[in-house]
């Protein structure tokens, strides 16, 4: 049988940041019909007692849950969740975030009301809003990611958000920590598993192919706080190499092939964060995004004629 909703979340060794989200989903006011933890944990979760008790029929009395492990890569995981899930509607929250307590009642609401649209997301509560304005234009300048933005891709293919806006509105970018799809659309688009382990900008590749046939929105009145758990993630140099690597691949995936004159704000963007390390005197950030940038066109694949 069908379901109005699967709530997927992906996770490895954040147990105590997985805890938080499963308490903030167990008290929604419309919970969640289907649960699902897809986990790649070294050690699996089903056989620790904490997540036990909260991962339980008791918590949960209304919805289906379900728990997978698998092996390690985020896109990967998820890809596993759309295959397990059964509602019509799929959520996908990182295992670092906190909804508030009409968060799904609020989507599900948008879904019904818009039957247009294919995905969408809702709103960031914890970003920093008080964001310098010499900051801002610096990277409104060179066409690089911002929030509080239109939530559109810029010329050079990197993608900016809404979150922190205050209307409900048609969007281009969904974020990755609180993004959902209606299930039909993901039968026919997928998440690319060409990103690795946690991934950078596979979010922005999955609503970049869906948003060129079928729209996206962005609901403000659906919020949540995403805490960016620390466990887990890479060292600074070793995510700048992450982020220049996998925004080429996103850039001649997706934007190169429908208009090669974008190479010129591409390269533009690339400028942006290196005058962006400098200023900053950052020499690991520097070392990161010259080391992706390397690795990208030493390995790169043969995308530009897709």
């Amino acid at each position: 049988m069908e379901l109005r909703e699967s709530v997927v979340i992906c996770t490895r060794n954040r147990l105590d940041d997985l805890l938080l989200c499963l308490d903030s989903i167990a008290t929604q006011s419309q919970p969640p019909q289907e649960l699902i933890i897809v986990d790649s944990s070294d050690i699996q979760l089903q056989k620790n007692t904490y997540f036990i008790k909260h991962f339980s029929a008791q918590n949960f009395p209304k919805s289906r849950l379900k728990y997978i492990h698998t092996s390690p890569g985020l896109t990967y995981q998820r890809n596993v969740g759309i295959k397990q899930a059964s509602g019509k509607i799929l959520y996908f929250f990182d295992d670092d975030v906190v909804l508030e307590k009409d968060y799904l009642l609020q989507m599900d609401t948008a879904f019904q009301s818009h039957p247009e649209y294919a995905g969408g997301m809702g709103d960031i509560t914890n970003i920093n809003k008080d964001v310098s304005s010499k900051y801002q234009w610096f990277r409104r300048f060179f066409l690089l990611p911002r929030e509080q933005a239109s939530g559109d891709f810029t010329w050079s293919g990197m993608p900016t958000h809404a979150f922190g806006t205050a209307r409900f509105k048609l969007v281009e970018v969904v974020g990755g920590c609180c993004m959902a799809f209606r299930k039909h659309t993901l039968q026919t688009q997928q998440f690319d598993e060409s990103f690795k382990g946690y991934s950078y900008m596979e979010d922005a590749d999955i609503a970049r192919r869906i948003s060129y046939s079928q729209p996206l929105f962005y609901n403000p009145t659906a919020r949540l706080q995403h805490n960016e758990s620390p466990i887990a993630r890479d060292r600074l140099a070793i995510r700048a190499e992450m982020f220049t690597y996998n925004y080429s691949y996103l850039f001649f995936k997706n934007f190169f092939w429908k208009n090669p004159f974008k190479i010129i704000p591409y390269v533009w963007s690339l400028l942006g964060l290196y005058i962006q390390s400098i200023i900053l005197w950052d020499r690991n950030q520097l070392k990161g995004y010259s080391k992706g940038l390397y690795r990208y066109y030493r390995e790169k694949k043969d995308i530009i004629r897709r």
